[in-house]
């Protein structure tokens, strides 16, 4: 098996991040792909960076680029995917060293409806191309700037 070969030589560990004040869910497994939701906040009106995914080697070089798909988008806003250099945050023991540099990766921003605040959602779904794939349910409170 190639692919796990090369996940095992390389070391590569996954991470969708859910951040600014963003608290991530249990993940669980269904056909094979796995299924999280995350919570998070963001002011009216105003882009707000939810979350980010990267895939690094142990030696910090990137391993691939995320493919991110929306698979339902908000009611009240929209989301923008960005390739963009960015900090990782592995806590594996391997890739630590990764964290205080930055990496090409893919950052998730949201931005509402100017003057929503209320709840809104959207699902998304993260490859890699070497097989992981993650589902996940951003759940956010949109609150009044």
């Amino acid at each position: 098996m190639l692919g796990v070969r090369f996940f095992k030589e390389n070391l590569i560990s996954i991470s969708v991040l859910s951040i600014i004040l963003g608290l991530s869910g249990c993940v669980t497994i269904k056909n094979g792909i796995a299924m999280s939701e995350d919570h998070s906040r963001a002011l009216s009106g105003e882009r707000t960076k939810m979350g980010q995914s990267y895939n690094l080697n142990a030696n910090c070089t990137v391993a691939t680029i995320a493919k991110i798909k929306l698979v339902q988008a908000p009611a009240h806003g929209s989301v923008d995917f960005v390739k963009e250099n960015i900090f990782p945050n592995y806590r594996d023991g391997i890739r630590d060293k990764c964290n205080s540099r930055k990496s090409l990766g893919v950052s998730e921003y949201y931005t509402s409806k100017s003057g929503y605040f209320g709840r809104d959602m959207y699902k998304v779904r993260v490859s890699y191309g070497e097989g992981t794939i993650k589902d996940v349910t951003v759940n956010i409170n949109v609150i009044k700037n």
